[in-house]
């Protein structure tokens, strides 16, 4: 049994898996990485916070992991070093000054100590020339790498340079495909040298796997409970650790949960997700969240069309299996974030309605709802809605005759919801708008 093996820990919290024995699935990931490090490639690896990818990095660094997959020459030619992006403080030069320390700490072979005041540019170039009169590679292991996209693309010009001249591969972990970050974000052209590599959910064999392998090291028969973790986490890597966990604590020693735990562990779960919810939903494309939304509440394909590549992106993060939320604990999250009228990402809807609005008074009513309950003055709204023009051209009548038609757009899909826009006479407008009532969601995502 190897050491790693024997110190265990039945469940990983909080924090990335280093432990080969608690590192489950992903094998096919790994020896493509593998793969792409000895070929001098870079390689993002994509996937939502606590999905994994951070310890994936750390997989690669570890010396049992790379004996299977790598010669006993091949990993001596390499100089393996793990940086958090996190940690560099923005700057090339904390990015330099983190991987001089790293290469420091790696390199047994290498010569003197590092002076952070020293380490520079000329610095890394200098120790890259010694390693290669060694007869080694240097392989980065980036974690978060993301944040490190608004630095000086002079800066990433030059490191690409430096990449390609030493045969330096670079595996990074990153939450977002780095060439559509470069796309819609404005980051540097180097970030479009990378594969993107997704982590995504557990296959049902891996879900299997950690199950039974749960089941040895607790005496807990977490097979007999299969369908309520994957209820309440689907098969996203962290959750179903929570989960877990909460089953096992509070069962307390006894192989089988009562009808009373199983309650206890669906509560705790959802308390103990909220934020970790919220966190996860405030950082999703605002098409992915919509797209959410019209699942949540079980009226996607009923009048509403949704895009392959939005549910496809929803696949790969693990919040969709099989085109289905993956965790009724984030449904229920979803729901209680809906209100009875939305407009997102330029669609808009009454209760579990598609609205049909025209332009102007499509952009009335996204006004509207992103300043929900605010009394809105006629030269907020005139500003907001016609800005094509000045405050002084648009007509109170303009403005009377689009909240007209608005709100009978309103009530041509839900009579009564046109109500909801209320006129304060001599002040102007607001919309009193509410949570999206139990009674309207279908809950069939």
């Amino acid at each position: 049994m190897s050491e790693e093996r024997a110190y265990r820990t039945p469940f990983v919290l909080g924090k990335p898996i280093k432990n080969p024995a608690d590192f489950y699935g992903r094998s096919k990931l790994l020896r493509g990485l593998f793969q792409a490090l000895l070929q001098s490639q870079r390689v993002a690896v994509v996937g939502e916070h606590r999905c994994g990818n951070t310890s994936v990095l750390y997989q690669l660094l570890h010396p049992e992991v790379r004996a299977r997959h790598l010669s006993p020459a091949e990993d001596h030619s390499l100089v393996f070093v793990f940086v958090s992006c996190q940690l560099a403080g923005g700057s090339p030069g904390g990015l330099l000054r983190r991987i001089a320390v790293a290469l420091r700490r790696a390199d047994e072979e290498a010569d003197g100590e590092v002076d952070p005041a020293a380490v520079d540019q000329a610095w890394l170039l200098s120790y890259l020339e010694q390693l290669a009169d060694r007869h080694k590679r240097l392989v980065l292991l980036l974690d978060e790498f993301e944040v490190l996209a608004e630095l000086d693309p002079a800066f990433w010009d030059w490191f690409e340079v430096l990449a390609n001249e030493y045969d330096v591969a670079i595996i990074a972990s990153t939450r977002t495909d780095l060439s559509q970050y470069r796309t819609e974000h404005g980051g540097p052209p180097f970030f479009n040298t990378f594969r993107s590599d997704y982590m995504g959910s557990f296959t049902p064999t891996t879900v299997d796997l950690f199950l039974r392998d749960k089941t040895e090291l607790t005496d807990f028969d977490f097979l007999a409970v299969r369908d309520v973790i994957q209820d309440l986490a689907g098969r996203f890597p962290f959750y179903m650790q929570m989960a877990a966990a909460l089953i096992y604590v509070t069962a307390g020693g006894e192989p089988r949960l009562s009808a009373a735990q199983l309650e206890t562990v669906q509560r705790e779960f959802r308390s103990q997700t909220g934020k970790l919810f919220e966190d996860a939903w405030n950082k999703l494309p605002a098409p992915e969240r919509q797209a959410l939304s019209w699942l949540a509440i079980g009226e996607a394909g009923q009048g509403v069309s949704l895009s392959d590549e939005v549910l496809t992106s929803l696949e790969r993060r693990g919040y969709l299996i099989e085109g289905r939320i993956f965790s009724s604990p984030f449904r229920d999250f979803i729901h209680q974030h809906l209100r009875h009228i939305a407009v997102d990402d330029g669609s808009a809807r009454v209760g579990i309605h598609p609205l049909d609005l025209p332009p102007k008074e499509l952009a009335f009513l996204a006004y509207f709802t992103a300043n929900e309950g605010s009394l809105l003055s006629r030269d907020d709204i005139a500003m907001a809605v016609w800005p094509e023009h000045s405050k002084d051209a648009v007509t109170d009548a303009m403005i009377e005759k689009t909240i007209s038609r608005l709100r009978q757009g309103l009530e041509d899909v839900e009579p009564g919801s046109g109500d909801a826009v209320e006129s304060v006479r001599g002040h102007g407008y607001r919309l009193l708008n509410r949570p999206l009532e139990a009674g309207q969601q279908s809950g069939t995502g």
